[in-house]
């Protein structure tokens, strides 16, 4: 084992395209998305379309400020540069709970599908054994955890594909189907919004946890061989192919089953499926987004260990999570985001009853918070290069500071109302809780280390 503290690099412009969107497409399309429906109504198409908004200009962000300094840690090194050690203390440790909250939730997803087949089986058995396997593979370097990844996402990636070419000759009635949905839910404002702009609020954070994915940019930019060339033309791809997959989709949800009967339990795909009587529909959904949890976990435990090993190297964490293998992988913070997974199958034997949704919303409460962080960052960042160093900016996010602006504004409106939905009030206080922590445990981190 190396104790250096440095990671292998080895991603080109496909590896970067594979682990993004092999993070952000996960349980939150494919399990959250029947939530967010519930309670927006057909609304949920306008919810995602302004979530897929925000997820483009917090990529562009990241990316802006990643091309010029692709430091492991990314936005959390550049809000250290802006604003101190503090926020980049309490922004590493934020992302990384966000990130090991949503591994919890991806691999409680995971048990939920499996359950479709083995339903006697306890979820807890399930979220082990898959916690086990996920971290035998990201010991791997990274071009072997990149092929494992790229399998694992091109099934979501033609799955969804699929279903979007599938629901548009159904719509059309090309295929002779018997349609379940209501399509008059479009044919005025009230069917449209039948919650109104509270339920569009409501459903947001779980919207947003679908699209909460994009940090990994930043921290796999830091593993490319040369951001500068590669990271713009993937973010384009990554940005074009969640936003057009992700809205379609519910497009076709809401067209193809009646929104008011989707529910947190069963993945909106398998609802319609059954209902459209396909043989074997369900079974075959279930497959494909059993893989699609299980690529979210992977690439999520990449990313909460790199953020993890980049707070160590920074002195904002134990050393240990500098140390790595042979394959330049820091295997104790990929231990420890695999001991949080075996903490979620205790967890899960002990509270069944909606764990997916409290750790999907307190994931997507942390990261709707890093997002901000990012945003404001960026704000700043660019005064800080166009005054220092102009010669090093060499991608840059359109409309600034209008788009930037937008970003906070928007951000800061969800996270204020994000309390409408009374299922995400356990959610809400765990990520308060969570930043109430870190605040004071970094003042205290710094005296101890001071004292050192």
């Amino acid at each position: 084992m190396a104790d250096t503290p440095t990671i292998k690099r080895g991603f080109n412009r496909k590896h970067l395209i594979v682990m993004a969107l092999g993070n952000i497409i996960g349980s939150g399309i494919f399990l959250a998305s029947g939530t967010a429906i519930s309670l927006a109504g057909p609304a949920a198409v306008l919810a995602y379309v302004i979530g897929g908004m925000i997820m483009v200009m917090e990529v562009m962000f990241i990316a802006e400020m990643s091309i010029i300094n692709p430091a492991p840690g990314s936005f959390r090194v550049h809000a250290t540069e802006i604003f101190g050690p503090g926020l980049g203390f309490v922004n590493g440790w934020m992302f990384w709970c966000s990130g090991v909250l949503g591994m919890a939730g991806e691999v409680t997803a995971a048990a939920i599908y499996i359950s479709f087949w083995l339903p006697g089986v306890p979820s807890w058995v399930f979220c082990l054994l898959f916690a086990i396997i996920m971290t035998v593979i990201n010991f791997l370097d990274v071009r072997g955890l990149s092929r494992f990844e790229a399998w694992l996402a091109s099934v979501k990636i033609i799955t969804l594909a699929a279903f979007v070419l599938f629901g548009i000759l159904a719509v059309l009635r090309i295929i002779p189907v018997e349609l379940q949905g209501k399509a008059a839910g479009f044919s005025s404002a009230g069917a449209f919004m039948p919650n109104g702009i509270k339920g569009i609020m409501a459903s947001m954070l779980m919207v947003l946890f679908s699209f909460t994915g994009t940090g990994i940019i930043g921290l796999t930019i830091a593993d490319a061989n040369d951001p500068e060339k590669e990271v713009p033309p993937a973010i384009n791809a990554i940005c074009l192919a969640v936003i057009s997959l992700y809205v379609l989709t519910i497009l076709l949800v809401v067209l193809l089953v009646p929104w008011n009967t989707l529910s947190s339990d069963q993945s909106p795909f398998v609802t319609i499926l059954n209902n459209l009587r396909i043989p074997f529909g369900a079974t075959i959904i279930t497959f494909i987004v059993l893989t699609a949890s299980l690529s979210g976990l992977n690439s999520a435990m990449y990313s909460a260990s790199r953020m993890l090993f980049s707070l160590s190297r920074d002195k904002q964490a134990p050393g240990i999570f500098m140390k790595t293998n042979k394959n330049g992988v820091p295997v104790y913070a990929v231990g420890v985001g695999s001991t949080v997974l075996i903490l979620t199958a205790v967890v899960s034997y002990l509270l069944p009853q909606n764990l997916f949704i409290i750790l999907t919303g307190a994931s997507g409460f942390l990261a709707m918070f890093n997002w901000l962080t990012i945003s404001v960052t960026h704000y700043f960042y660019r005064k800080k290069v166009l005054r220092e160093k102009p010669e090093k900016l060499k991608y840059k996010v359109p409309a600034y500071p209008f788009i930037t602006i937008l970003a906070i504004v928007l951000i800061a409106g969800i996270i204020a109302t994000s309390y409408l939905y009374p299922g995400q009030i356990a959610s809400l206080i765990t990520g308060i809780g969570i930043i109430a922590i870190l605040i004071p445990t970094y003042w205290l981190f710094r005296k101890v280390t001071a004292l050192k």
